[in-house]
């Protein structure tokens, strides 16, 4: 982690401890790191999403933490990473990530609470847990504007919760999010066989939710939190122009060589992640 990036870090700590000294937390913590989870399908990766993925959560992460890739492993992932294999087992992206977020829930190396987050989501600042807690959504649910998987999954997350009398809103901002494993268990046991058909679980899981928390709704052109990158050649006048943010996604679309000269200059330097 760069000195600059170590200092902002240790000042946000200092705020958030001297915070936490006036009130007690509603939930303590009950673990001295959280974990970081990242499921990885090396099919369908793209150029090296996942390594500067990891680099920009070794010099932006705020808070102790362990790094937990599971499914294919890298030649290059160092005795750092804690790697569980998983190999995919469906065509349908929802159920194959649903499975390795059950091997989640099953690993005694991923935390209670943990970080969910993807091999194309990327940390530009520094952040602190209370930055990914905050509950974010797009919007409603709205199936009519995809195709495919997507919309087939979308449309059976609706069903589930019109069912259950909860909310639809979009919780699939591709940003990371913050999960609990007792409450995914609880979730699992009373949703059964649905939660292996293909859904948005992200969605399930925070529409689902006691008690149910105010969100914010992500507006990339204005929010503090997300640049999502979709095109090939994005202006880079206008890149700069929407920085500085929290996190940067890209979609299949938007990985490319520009994509990639962005993460090399943000992220040059080797960590103790990678042998």
């Amino acid at each position: 982690m760069k000195e600059e990036k170590q200092e902002n870090c240790v000042e946000l700590n200092n705020q958030i401890v001297e915070s936490a000294s006036e009130s007690s937390p509603l939930i303590p913590m009950k673990a001295d790191h959280t974990s970081i989870v990242i499921p990885y399908c090396k099919e369908f990766a793209q150029g090296k999403e996942l390594l500067y993925a990891l680099r920009s959560w070794a010099e932006n992460c705020c808070f102790p933490a362990n790094i937990v890739v599971i499914g294919d492993q890298e030649d290059w992932f160092s005795d750092e990473i804690h790697f569980i294999e998983c190999p995919r087992m469906s065509d349908n992206p929802s159920v194959d990530t649903f499975n390795k977020l059950k091997a989640a829930l099953d690993s005694d190396a991923v935390t209670d609470d943990f970080v969910w987050t993807n091999d194309d989501i990327y940390v530009l600042q520094p952040i602190d847990l209370s930055h990914i807690r905050i509950p974010k959504v797009l919007g409603p649910l709205e199936p009519q504007k995809y195709k495919g998987f997507y919309r087939e999954n979308m449309q059976r997350t609706i069903d589930c919760l019109k069912e259950l009398d909860a909310a639809c809103l979009n919780y699939g901002t591709h940003t990371p999010v913050f999960f609990n494993k007792a409450s995914w268990l609880g979730l699992i046991a009373k949703l059964g066989e649905q939660m292996n058909q293909g859904m948005l679980f992200t969605s399930i899981y925070f529409n689902l939710r006691q008690p149910q928390v105010t969100t914010v709704t992500l507006d990339w052109k204005k929010d503090p939190f997300l640049l999502p990158v979709v095109s090939q050649k994005p202006s880079t006048e206008v890149v700069k122009s929407l920085l500085p943010k929290m996190f940067l996604n890209n979609a299949r679309s938007g990985y490319s060589p520009w994509l990639e000269n962005f993460l090399e200059e943000h992220f040059p330097e080797k960590t103790e992640l990678e042998q």
